[in-house]
């Protein structure tokens, strides 16, 4: 829906670009056609469009020769171009923010972030550093070692109609994967989606059928899972950034037709960091954004020690 609304917002600056040129045109020639009209109806010159010259005559010679000055067609002033260059620029300037806006993933972050900025250099200077800067998460923990998977990745899967078949679905098995993987193990996708599929907890058509196949899953592998929807976002982001990743569901968005399943490794005060397998492939979120999404469902997968 974003990217739609910025596309036409795009498309709506550059027609009044245009329509300001041909405006701005349509005008100047009509104060040309006025002026044209003005002067036919002044008294005709002596060296007319009739006339080739005028030769003056003294005492029987010719002293001078005058020639009727030429014909003046229409042309736009200098100072009408300089102005239309103005607006030109304005009108690039508006699109490229626009741009920028659809880029960072909603139109109002790219701004967001730029006051955000400002606004932080300004008080920077007004006020002592503060030692509690917001959390990320600890060096040398699962988190840390989080490394983002490509559902579309061919080495994820037994063969190619394999990959054909459960890309599209496959998020659930990959975020496990990725938490796993981040804790030492060494899976690919298929691992996990195929036992998914024998504990009747996954299928191709749907993805997850039921929230508490992670758990049965993750058990498989020789991991605890607690999981529910008793967590804050907050505590979400000071799980992961203590360093357990966690994974979360989101429902059906734009971003996400068919609703998602990712990894959140850390966060702020105003992103969350994520791991995510789909062709969106993002890596962070606002707050606002992500609960927007958020199912409010979350999974931390702990490996056994015994």
């Amino acid at each position: 829906m974003v990217p739609a609304v910025v596309t036409a917002l795009s498309f709506a600056v550059m027609l009044l670009v245009i329509a300001s040129f041909i405006w701005g045109a349509w005008r100047a020639y009509q104060r040309y056609k006025r002026i044209v009209a003005t002067q036919s109806r002044l008294p005709a010159h002596p060296l007319d469009r009739h006339v080739t010259a005028i030769l003056n005559m003294q005492d029987g010679q010719v002293v001078s020769v005058e020639s009727p000055p030429p014909l003046q067609g229409f042309s736009l002033p200098a100072s009408w171009y300089r102005r239309r260059r103005t607006l030109v620029s304005l009108g690039l300037i508006c699109m490229v923010l626009l741009a920028l806006s659809v880029q960072s993933g909603l139109a109002g972050e790219t701004f967001h972030s730029i006051t955000k900025s400002v606004e932080t250099t300004i008080l920077s200077y007004n006020k002592p550093a503060d030692v509690n800067t917001p959390a990320r998460p600890l060096p040398q923990t699962a988190s840390m070692l989080v490394v983002r998977v490509d559902s579309a990745a061919t080495n994820q899967y037994y063969s190619e109609t394999q990959r054909q078949s459960w890309m599209y679905s496959s998020c659930s098995g990959i975020a496990m994967e990725t938490v796993m993987n981040a804790y030492g193990r060494h899976l690919i996708a298929a691992d996990v989606l195929q036992v998914e599929s024998d504990l009747g907890v996954w299928n191709v058509q749907l993805g997850l059928l039921r929230e508490g196949g992670i758990a049965l899953t993750a058990a498989h592998f020789g991991f605890d899972t607690s999981s529910g929807h008793n967590r804050t976002l907050q505590e979400v982001i000071d799980t992961a950034n203590k360093g357990a990743p966690v994974i979360v569901s989101v429902r059906d968005s734009y971003y996400y037709p068919n609703g998602h399943i990712f990894v959140i490794r850390g966060g702020d005060d105003q992103y969350v960091y994520i791991a995510d397998s789909s062709l969106a492939n993002f890596q962070r979120m606002t707050h606002p954004m992500f609960v927007g999404m958020w199912q409010g469902f979350s999974a931390v997968l702990t490996p056994r020690t015994n």
